[in-house]
């Protein structure tokens, strides 16, 4: 049975989502992070963040735009797959952006 256009889309946006998964995973290991302090940035419990890594809750544009900016990455380097962009990912700089957060408001909060 051939596979309608809508199901390759499907298929391919899964498969995007998946990778990002795979890329959060990585890069929040990378920069010695806890779900917790991933929840926190997010402004999300560690529920809800290991919700969305076991894909049973889809990360939106904005998360994924705010985990980018976390990570000092762009959110589309992250879903293409892991490579060497984890190397760019310094745990002191993650952990001042966090740290940044807890002295300021930001629209993930509001």
């Amino acid at each position: 049975m051939d596979k309608t256009a809508k199901q390759l889309a499907l298929e391919a946006v899964t498969e995007l989502e998946l990778r990002f998964i795979e890329a959060v995973e990585h890069g929040r290991l990378r920069a010695e992070l806890t779900y917790e302090q991933l929840g926190s940035y997010l402004g999300m419990s560690k529920s809800q963040i290991s919700k969305r890594q076991d894909g049973l809750i889809k990360y939106t544009i904005r998360e994924m735009y705010y985990i980018g900016q976390l990570f000092g990455i762009d959110p589309l380097v992250m879903a293409a797959g892991l490579g060497s962009w984890l190397n760019e990912i310094d745990p002191a700089r993650v952990l001042h952006r966090l740290d940044d957060l807890a002295s300021t408001q930001t629209p993930r909060q509001q």
